[in-house]
């Protein structure tokens, strides 16, 4: 299983290891070219000081050498190494120390002289120098010899070698004391980083241990803001806004049971006491047959109710299937109305039909019929008596309007959020038994199906309009 803290904690101290690793070599790399460089400088030194010993005097070179003030090449330990060729090959002079040895004849300039490794005639590791120059003049023997003065002064090589087992030993003294810091280092940093990241990632761990002490009888709780750190605030922000959005889940999935409970209970009451008043005067033809209609009524809006909430779960599963065909919504509208009309002429409804006979949309036909069925269904039960009911649809725009407007004296703007949801009604009595409460709601679900949109509005203070739109797909 992935962690964030053995992923954080890896990652940092993978790459504090490269970053110190590196600044270690370039360190290292640092003090070797100092220290090779100081060694090269002392080692220049050495050779410049034999330089200056070596004379062109009366026409031949000479070197004015002596042991006892150069005493580092004669010694027997860690003996230096010098020798001196002329421009013809052979060796002017070499250190006691080289015995019948020979050392490389490579040379630089004065100027830039040439840096090399060897092994020394004593077996051990070295570094020289070579250089070749002219030797210099000596003025006061060419001032009593004029007939050497005009002689050429020859080219002359010179190599010096010492030991550079020192140098090896600091090197290899550096490489030992960088790899202990580093590895101290890297120890203590993987402690820190542990620490740290421990401390650091404390907040989520309080974060899922509060998401896990939270249930359903504790939605209400919510996390602290302003406690946490800023990564986690809008973590901690989404989750109340889950919270919240499950808060509002529960309550009304609460609330739609108990509206269930109280919807089913009237008409159970009702087949209750028919019942009993059955089996109190059983044998009474005419009142068995009136008490059997009403059972039948009574199922029947019982059965209504329950075909609405399934239809309901279904269209908010998507498990409803479109069958789309060419829909003329005036006839359909029509075929709707008719076993509304004699309901509306009982209340003195007024009517007004406003919809275009050529006005064809493609779509399901019966997710359509039971949208408008819902909305002229309960703009004729809830218009008062002697009110307006009028049925307009358009086409502008490329979108299609139908709206049901009808007179209302009982409803204002504060209402109208409230249409939409599951079992509610104006009078919180419920006395108005007419509809079930899930008209409206269904309509909107199924006209999501549809894709399309079921709005209400109240154009006047006593005027409710519902709207479904969407785009107008006409049949070819």
């Amino acid at each position: 299983m992935t962690s964030i803290r053995r992923h954080l904690v890896l990652g940092l101290i993978g790459g504090t290891s490269v970053l110190l690793g590196l600044a270690g070599v370039a360190l290292y790399l640092h003090a070797r070219s100092f220290l090779a460089a100081e060694f090269d400088a002392a080692l220049r030194a050495k050779a410049m000081a034999l330089v200056t010993l070596i004379d062109w005097d009366r026409g031949k070179v000479e070197l004015n050498f002596a042991d006892a003030f150069m005493p580092e090449y004669s010694r027997r330990e860690r003996p230096d190494y010098f020798q001196v060729w002329l421009d013809s090959g052979s060796t002017l002079e070499r250190s006691r120390s080289l015995g019948t040895n020979d050392l490389p004849r490579r040379a630089g300039t004065l100027a830039a002289p040439g840096f090399w490794d060897l092994p020394l005639p004593n077996g051990q590791p070295g570094r020289a120098v070579g250089m070749r120059f002219t030797a210099k003049r000596d003025l006061e023997a060419d001032a009593k010899s004029p007939e050497t003065a005009s002689l050429p002064q020859p080219s002359v090589a010179l190599v010096v070698a010492r030991e550079r087992s020192g140098l090896d030993q600091s090197l290899a003294t550096l490489r030992i004391a960088l790899a202990l810091v580093v590895t101290l280092l890297l120890a203590a940093m993987a402690g820190l980083v542990a620490l740290v990241v421990r401390r650091g990632l404390k907040p989520l761990a309080l974060v899922g241990e509060r998401a896990a002490a939270i249930d359903a009888s504790s939605l209400q709780e919510r996390f602290p803001i302003d406690a946490m750190p800023a990564e986690l605030q809008p973590i901690s922000q989404r989750l109340n806004d889950l919270l919240g959005r499950l808060e509002a889940a529960f309550l009304r999935e609460r609330r739609i049971s108990a509206d269930i409970a109280h919807e089913l209970r009237t008409p159970l009451a009702e087949l209750r006491t028919l019942a009993e008043v059955a089996i109190k005067w059983p044998g009474d033809a005419t009142n068995s047959g009136a008490a059997f209609r009403d059972v039948l009524a009574i199922a029947r809006k019982m059965e209504t109710m329950v075909s609405g909430l399934l239809l309901l779960a279904r269209s908010e599963e998507g498990k409803l299937s479109l069958q789309c065909e060419p829909v003329a919504v005036a006839d359909l509208v029509e075929e709707v109305w008719s076993p509304l009309a004699h309901q509306a002429q009982r209340k003195q409804l007024a009517l007004a039909l406003d919809i275009p006979r050529d006005w064809c949309l493609r779509t399901d036909p019966a997710l359509l019929r039971h949208v408008i069925a819902n909305l002229l269904s309960n703009a004729v039960e809830y218009t008062p008596t002697g009110g307006h009911v009028e049925v307009r649809g358009i086409a502008v725009d490329g979108e299609f309007r139908f709206s049901v407007e009808n007179t209302t004296d009982n409803l204002s703007a504060a209402d109208l959020p409230h249409l939409f949801e599951r079992f509610w009604r104006k009078d919180p009595a419920r006395t108005n038994s007419g509809h079930g409460g899930l008209g409206l709601t269904l309509a909107q679900s199924v006209a999501t199906v549809l894709g399309l949109r079921l709005d209400a509005q109240m154009p006047g203070p006593d005027r409710l309009r519902v709207t479904l739109r969407g785009p107008h797909k006409s049949s070819p």
